[in-house]
């Protein structure tokens, strides 16, 4: 790890769905590969229009929705043109990019965010030797395989609760920040302490942590380690699993189609296809699942499998004898993966701007235009977005423009965007972003299930209300 940097992060947004809603908090520490702290970077950001919230999310970070747009915060455009910027500063020699829940969470909205305003490097936290892990997942299995290394607290039915605040408050994790949970800088600067404990007192499960950042590191393990350990979650339920590698999925790099050894294969391979296809979805109990490399998830060696008796009770030997009989098997194996293959669900092609992120990367030439857009002062940015071959970068383009240079987009362009908005806002409340309607249908459950005053019940709505009649002025 000589010379390697850190960039431990955390994002707090309008809501949970990437697409539809923004980043409005960024909290980021730069260190050194011994955690001392060499940057920091907070930055806050506007609401765009045509983005609104969830009243949850709000109730979450504990932001007034009136404040939404009535700010000094620079725009969303400004906001991430800075966080790209100081990002690609920080891993200009390439660096490991690490949060809470980051990959699943976090990652998805930095990739829409720089999508959405046009920053060339999409993947960054993935691309020019940048790596990514998550504390998470490094938590979930010391609280499984090591649970005396870490205090947390059990709910009703015993499994640990795994959330960062309630992690921290166990663990009497400080910094020196005056905001608390949910402030993104705070979550930023606990998960880095977080990392540290985890790191001295289970170093053996965190480098395995360290090991798996690198894409290409999932197979050549599972090559090598005949059995191996894999721990899931269903909720906070984990699960512990020996399984051995049945073979890579066409067409999706990364993924891996893995065969759970608790069950016989010489027993499956009698069954027909209908029969065995039913024993490869069968929930919990399926005999086969997709591991995902490009996720940062760890795998381990065969022993931590006797965590769980069941498997101590089938013996190492019938465990490493059935993973043998899979990698003899190769028909055995193709079958299983062309049987998945076909049971695979067709999604309908995407619609919105928002969700066509992945239809394609961009061309050489538009990175360039990217750049020129970037750089031209604003009386010329609609003129190079028109430069741009992709016509995704043309749309995005005339958002951004709207936000900080409305004056410069043509007419039609302009009323045209503006009657998107306006139909958004309007839409039903089964819309997949924040409309008018689904925020109020969605107001009564949070507040119900996240603020025990009423009469802070009763202020919450009051300013939703608020913020959605002042809105309403805008686009009804």
């Amino acid at each position: 790890m000589s010379g390697e940097n850190f960039i431990f992060w955390d994002l707090e947004t309008t809501g949970r769905n990437d697409k539809f809603n923004q980043i409005t908090q960024v909290g980021a520490v730069l260190t050194d590969q011994d955690f001392n702290v060499k940057d920091k970077l907070e930055l806050h950001s506007k609401l765009r229009e045509g983005k609104w919230f969830e009243p949850g999310a709000l109730l979450t970070t504990g932001v007034d929705p009136m404040s939404l747009f009535n700010n000094n915060y620079p725009t969303y455009y400004e906001a991430i043109a800075q966080l790209y910027e100081t990002f690609l500063e920080w891993s200009h020699y390439s660096a490991t990019f690490i949060g809470f829940n980051s990959v699943s969470f976090d990652e998805p909205f930095l990739r829409q965010a720089f999508y959405q305003n046009l920053m060339p490097e999409l993947y960054m936290t993935v691309t020019n030797k940048n790596l990514r892990m998550d504390v998470f997942e490094v938590l979930r299995l010391v609280s499984v395989f090591h649970p005396e290394h870490i205090r947390v607290n059990k709910d009703e039915k015993g499994h640990a609760i795994l959330k960062l605040e309630n992690v921290v408050a166990a663990n009497d994790i400080k910094v020196h920040y005056d905001a608390g949970p949910h402030d993104a800088v705070f979550d930023a600067l606990v998960t880095l302490e977080l990392n540290k404990i985890l790191s001295t007192r289970c170093p053996k499960l965190w480098e395995a942590a360290l090991n798996f950042r690198k894409r290409d590191y999932p197979k050549s393990f599972m090559l090598e380690n005949t059995v191996f350990t894999n721990l899931t979650f269903w909720g906070r339920r984990p699960s512990i699993k020996a399984q051995t590698l049945i073979g890579g999925v066409p067409d999706r790099a990364h993924s891996y189609l893995v065969y759970n050894l608790l069950f016989d294969p010489e027993e499956m391979i009698k069954l027909d296809d209908k029969q065995l296809l039913k024993k490869m979805t069968d929930g919990s109990n399926r005999i086969s699942e997709i591991f995902d490399g490009s996720k940062s998830k760890v795998l381990l060696n065969e022993s931590y499998c006797f965590k769980d008796s069941k498997f101590a009770e089938v013996g190492i030997d019938t465990l490493r004898q059935r993973a043998r009989f899979i990698n003899q098997n190769e028909d055995f194996s193709s079958r299983l993966i062309k049987l998945h293959i076909e049971s695979q669900k067709m999604w309908p092609e995407p619609i919105f701007i928002e969700e066509r992120i992945f239809e394609k990367f961009p061309s050489a030439q538009d990175k360039k235009t990217m750049i020129g857009f970037h750089t031209a002062p604003n009386s010329k940015k609609y003129e190079i977005s028109k430069q741009f071959q992709d016509n995704r970068y043309q749309e995005l383009a005339i958002r951004i423009l709207y936000e900080i240079a409305p004056q410069t987009i043509p007419e039609i362009e302009k009323q045209n965007y503006e009657f998107e908005i306006k139909e958004r806002f309007n839409e039903d409340d089964k819309s997949k972003w924040n409309s008018k309607n689904r925020i109020l249908k969605q107001l009564e459950t949070d507040v119900e299930n996240m603020i025990e005053n009423e009469e802070e019940k009763i202020l919450f709505k009051q300013r939703v209300v608020s913020f959605l009649n002042a809105e309403s002025a805008k686009w009804s």
